[in-house]
């Protein structure tokens, strides 16, 4: 097992950029976009993440999700970190205008070696606000997430997160997300990654057609 932050602050960055279009018998655009940035220093560390996801068909807008969320986590040991999280999200064609998520817990590091495996879970509380098209309802969740991150080959690496998070407000709403990733290196800074996501919720607001997504992505990063 290797752990430990180094003293000096480090900056990451990471951002992805996936687009399809078929054209021909059918008329199909996608785009997907991905933001991700961390500053660690010895003891302290800030996350930011954004997400954009659109489709259409025939020029018809068949899906829309946003997300956008800040994260602060404060190094206890080695071992176990603590985080505060706020998370603002939308899924209108699930009819979720917009969902507020706070966060509250603890972050278990089991494995931590650059290139090579990161392995780490969460475990904590949230409170989320989600607002429909007439309506909004308060949700209680406890929330369990575990990602995991594996480097076969220096040029070659898989990602598999999952995040489980049981309703306390109503136990048959809960919500199950996960994704798995593979990446292959083009350069130092650039590589091409394809995603698999998996959305779910077992109790839909009203008016809902699925009770889960799934999107298959292909994308370009450029990280540093």
């Amino acid at each position: 097992m290797s752990l430990g932050a180094s003293a000096e602050t480090l900056f990451r960055n990471e951002s992805e950029l996936g687009y399809v279009l078929t054209s021909g018998n059918t008329d199909v655009a996608s785009l997907s976009a991905k933001q991700h940035n961390r500053w660690e220093g010895s003891d302290n560390a800030f996350h930011f993440n954004a997400r954009y996801l659109r489709s259409s068909n025939q020029g018809i807008e068949q899906s829309l999700f946003w997300s956008a969320g800040f994260k602060y986590e404060r190094l206890f040991s080695s071992l176990i970190s603590g985080y505060l999280g706020q998370l603002v999200e939308s899924n209108i064609y699930q009819k979720i205008n917009q969902r507020y998520a706070s966060d509250a817990g603890v972050k278990l590091n089991f494995y931590k070696r650059e290139k090579d495996l990161i392995w780490f879970a969460e475990a904590g509380y949230r409170y989320a606000r989600e607002n429909y098209p007439n309506n909004f309802q308060d949700l209680q969740f406890m929330r369990i997430y575990s990602e995991i991150e594996n480097y076969w080959i220096e040029s070659v690496s898989g990602k598999l997160h999952f995040e489980y998070l049981p309703n306390l407000t109503r136990w048959k709403g809960y919500q199950i997300n996960s994704a798995l990733s593979l990446s292959a290196a083009l350069s130092v800074y650039f590589s091409l990654k394809t995603s698999y996501e998996f959305r779910f919720n077992n109790e839909p607001p009203a008016g809902t057609v699925s009770n889960s997504d799934r999107v298959l992505i292909t994308s370009f990063v450029a990280k540093f």
